[in-house]
């Protein structure tokens, strides 16, 4: 008992010594301040100073000023340890209060709070001026802080978390702010609220708020930013209404639409379909990216009666329902291509009406394209055989060549024509028609020719031009032939008849493709063998123009002579040629890049001075080069997604575009893969026009585990006849398909590889009576272990 008596005694004078401390520190050494104000009066909008001088100290000391009718320029809450003291302080009033209420934080605990009086007159008018004060230029600003636009997927709800500050200097009140969403035709959404306001009743100058803001965007808008609007109203003390709006920005991402139907596995049998041909189309309709059903689903063929039509008169099929885990629904239709179609990608178009999940009547078009060839065909002319020497006026000659039909369809009503000058008749029918032509094969043709007596010395151009009955459908090839003819005159004159110049030979060979064919846009040397025919005569001062026909592109920019030599001007100098002689000229061509893919020719004009009859006499001739030009192809495809991982056996589709970006048709265009398992190992798509596109689907699957590398093989022939192969490759990792847990991992292998139905369900009986048997002998074990407890605890009680 002594000990406790001590023990409250010690306490109650150590809690006496804490209080002394305690109040000791709470009073000694106060901060207090004395204030001057510059002017005796002030009204709204007067600027003046406030100067106030401090006594007392401390480690941590805060002058926080409380105010809405003066703006402080050195802020409201001052740093006292770092300012000089007295201080003073910058104000201007914009209010009508007469007390600045001031807080000093010493060492972070307030002292007991004081205000500073100021003898402020309101507005002028108090004082004998007739106008009023105009309360509503002390505005506040509300603007929203946030930088970042907000983002959603269509078909999910977007959350506005807008934070709205107070960037002005004035307080505003009674604030209201509502969202406007966006009133673009294309946003589409769905609230469950009456209206999207937040109401706000204070914001002093640069305080925040939140504002949120809550919508569903339906799946049906597209993908692109849009415009909201947020309309504020507000008060400022004054009691001033401010309105405004401000412009807020929202991004929709493509979501994952209720329903998307999609085409793939389109198939038209035959491939290469003619006209006058039955066709059948077939494809499979999906909604594998969609996540709900669609129900009575029909299928139907728009843009029909233009160059094909329904054979067995039914345009419709009917899908009852299609959920998007289906493979999709097979439609077939039976068409006839009109006899009078021409070469080229035709559109179908095929329309969906169907239902969706909640009985809303719907409807999508996606369009097909059937590549169709009228009976066009490559044609080449070869082995062109023709006088190499001179031929006399009045002197007969043959011209023969070999029409062959490079292309992979029959060739028919083919039209070949040569013709001359008008001093190089035809001594024979210069037109023949070759009714029909096979694939590859080969027709020789020969024509007669006679220089007229009147025939002038040079070398005459005889024109071979191959046309199609159908000219929209053929393309016309013209190709030139020179033959040299040497007057009557001259040949009984003698020595007094004029030398000749002609181009006795000449050889193309292109940078890119080494051979006598060159591309457009890149250059070829041309080597050219300039011939004095005559006997005696030697021939001068030789100057060779070159020129070239003119690129007839509509487009301007594209327009322009079709040859530029390189490096050298288009005019270049001979000294001489002796008589019967030859000399070489190599020059550089460049070809445009605009130029058409056919035989164009190089012309010459030559100018030059010999010496007959012992005057100086010149002559100028005239000659051509016949060159063909091919456009480059190229193409490209639109992005080709492969998943990162795919099980074995599981079907997944490709697709994707393929777009002619040349200035060349890229015919037989092909579509091969390889590496993976495929519905379609190789798809014909016919002739890709330039300019245009052309779909590509297929489904492919892996047939073995880890890392698969497939390739894409693009093949099509070039206007040159050749074949070009581009190859694409693709990779992905394969994995085992997990068909669930074995019977040996579920603890239930019995050692054999089958059972009978029989020994199952003895096995499972087993099984349960052993259970049943276990759970028996716990329930008796742990009855006995109760009662022993209970037995013990009566027996202590007993003891006690």
């Amino acid at each position: 008992m002594k000990k406790f008596l001590v023990y409250i005694c010690a306490l109650v004078i150590s809690l006496n010594v804490m209080g002394v401390d305690v109040s000791a520190a709470t009073t000694s050494n106060p901060i207090t301040y004395t204030y001057t104000v510059s002017k005796d009066t002030v009204y709204s909008g007067t600027e003046f100073t406030i100067t106030l001088t401090f006594t007392g100290s401390a480690d941590s000391v805060f002058l926080v000023l409380d105010t809405d009718s003066y703006q402080i320029n050195e802020g409201y809450k001052i740093d006292l340890k770092s300012s000089s003291n007295p201080l003073t302080l910058h104000a201007k009033c914009i209010g009508s209060s007469k007390i600045i209420k001031t807080t000093i934080m010493k060492d972070g605990n307030p002292e007991p709070a004081s205000q500073i009086l100021i003898n402020n007159i309101g507005s002028e008018s108090s004082s004998g001026s007739s106008s009023p004060t105009d309360t509503s230029k002390y505005t506040p600003e509300l603007v929203i802080e946030n930088q970042e636009i907000p983002t959603a997927n269509a078909g999910s709800d977007i959350d506005l978390a807008l934070k709205l500050k107070n960037a002005g200097t004035y307080t505003a009140k009674n604030i209201t702010v509502e969202l406007i969403p966006p009133t673009d035709k294309d946003f589409s959404y769905e609230t469950n609220t009456i209206s999207l306001i937040d109401k706000i009743q204070q914001l002093k100058k640069t305080e925040t708020a939140e504002l949120n803001y809550s919508f569903l965007v339906k799946d049906s808008t597209p993908a692109k930013t849009y415009s909201c609007q947020l309309k504020y109203t507000y008060f400022n003390l004054y009691g001033d209404k401010v309105e405004k709006t401000q412009d807020i920005y929202i991004k929709v991402r493509k979501g994952f639409p209720s329903v998307d139907l999609r085409l793939s596995e389109v198939t038209n049998d035959p491939e290469i379909i003619k006209a006058g041909q039955k066709v059948q189309l077939s494809f499979l309709v999906n909604n594998n990216y969609g996540l709900s059903t669609v129900s009575a689903l029909d299928v139907t063929l728009e843009g029909l009666g233009k160059g094909f039509t329904i054979v067995d008169g039914v345009n419709g099929r009917r899908i009852s329902n299609l959920r998007p885990d289906a493979k999709g629904e097979k439609v077939t239709f039976d068409l006839f291509a009109s006899s009078d179609l021409k070469k080229g990608s035709y559109p179908i178009t095929v329309n969906l009406k169907y239902k969706d999940s909640s009985n809303a009547e719907k409807e999508v078009k996606k369009e097909i394209y059937l590549m169709v060839d009228s009976g066009n065909t490559d044609i080449a002319i070869r082995n062109i055989k023709a006088p190499t020497g001179q031929i006399n006026a009045s002197q007969p000659f043959n011209v023969s060549f070999d029409i062959v039909n490079t292309g992979e369809v029959k060739a028919e009503d083919l039209i070949v024509t040569v013709k001359g000058d008008e001093e190089i008749v035809p001594m024979s029918q210069n037109i023949q028609v070759i009714n029909e032509m096979e694939v590859g094969a080969t027709k020789q043709l020969t024509y007669k020719f006679q220089p007229t007596e009147e025939a002038k010395t040079k070398t005459h151009l005889l024109n071979i031009e191959i046309k199609g009955k159908d000219e929209d459908a053929f393309t016309t090839i013209n190709q030139y032939v020179g033959v040299y003819v040497k007057a009557k005159k001259e040949n009984s004159e003698g020595t007094s008849s004029k030398p000749i110049i002609i181009v006795d030979n000449f050889k193309i060979v292109s940078e890119s493709t080494q051979s006598e064919i060159t591309n457009a846009g890149e250059n070829f040397d041309l080597t050219l063998y300039f011939k004095n025919t005559h006997d005696s005569k030697k021939v001068k001062n030789i100057k060779v123009s070159l020129g070239a026909e003119e690129n007839t592109d509509t487009d301007k920019a594209k327009s322009g002579s079709v040859f530029t030599p390189v490096e050298s001007s288009s005019t270049f100098f001979i000294k001489e040629i002796a008589p019967g002689q030859s000399i070489e000229k190599q020059l550089k061509i460049f070809t445009i890049p605009f130029a058409a893919s056919k035989v164009h020719n190089l012309k010459l004009e030559i100018y030059y001075e010999y010496e007959s009859d012992e005057k100086l006499l010149t002559e100028t001739i005239k000659d051509a080069i016949p060159v063909t030009v091919i456009q480059p192809s190229s193409f490209i495809t639109s992005d080709i997604k492969i998943p990162e991982s795919m099980f074995v056996g599981e079907q997944t589709d490709i697709e994707f575009e393929i777009s002619n970006t040349g200035r060349t048709s890229l015919d037989n265009f092909t579509v091969k893969i390889e590496g993976f398992g495929s519905t379609n190992s190789r798809t014909y798509l016919g002739n890709l026009e330039t300019g245009r596109t052309n779909y590509y689907s297929n489904e492919i699957w892996l047939n073995e585990e880890g890392e698969v590398t497939g390739t894409l093989v693009f093949t099509y022939t070039k206007p040159d006849g050749k074949e070009e192969e581009v190859r694409k490759e693709f990779k992905t990792v394969g994995q085992a398909m997990d068909f669930g847990p074995s019977e040996g991992d579920m603890g239930m292998d019995m050692g054999e590889f089958d059972k009978m139905p029989g020994q199952e369900k003895k096995s499972n009986k087993t099984l349960i009576i052993i259970i049943s048997s276990v759970a028996a002998v716990a329930v008796i074990v742990t009855i006995i272990i109760v009662r022993r407890k209970i037995k013990k605890k009566k027996e202590m009680n007993f003891d006690e």
